[in-house]
């Protein structure tokens, strides 16, 4: 709930700074923010999309792009000032993050069968009925 409320905080404060023509470090953080809180409605999508194509170049591109721009950001946050192409990026930048992740969502997938299949397992078990 915490969480919500500070992605929800970050968004208005980023959509305020844009309205107001504001550049710089305060712009580019809350954009990260914000990008962060839409990862997990955007998560279902990227991930079905990061399945269809399955192949290394893919998974290789997504990776170079997500270290690309994720060091575009760092170096940003670190300079004084911030291009006009920063917030967006840092926007992007969770998504990025998640295609990049192609080769770990067969594990994740993996691990949530089994865990999926042990909570079955210990749902249909009763103790009483031995």
């Amino acid at each position: 709930m915490a969480s919500g409320i500070v992605a929800l905080v970050a968004t208005g404060l980023a959509i305020t700074l844009l309205i107001f023509g504001k550049r710089g470090r305060m712009l580019t953080l809350t954009s990260l923010i914000a990008g962060l809180a839409v990862v997990p409605f955007i998560a279902p999508y990227a991930i079905a999309g990061v399945r269809s194509l399955d192949s290394a170049t893919f998974d290789g591109l997504a990776t170079l792009i997500a270290v690309v721009a994720t060091a575009w950001v760092t170096f940003e946050l670190k300079d004084g000032g911030t291009r006009s192409l920063t917030p967006w990026l840092a926007l992007l930048v969770p998504c990025l993050w998640l295609a990049a992740s192609g080769p770990f969502i067969g594990i994740y997938e993996f691990v949530q069968g089994g865990l999926d299949s042990a909570e079955q397992f210990t749902t249909d078990f009763d103790v009483n009925d031995y």
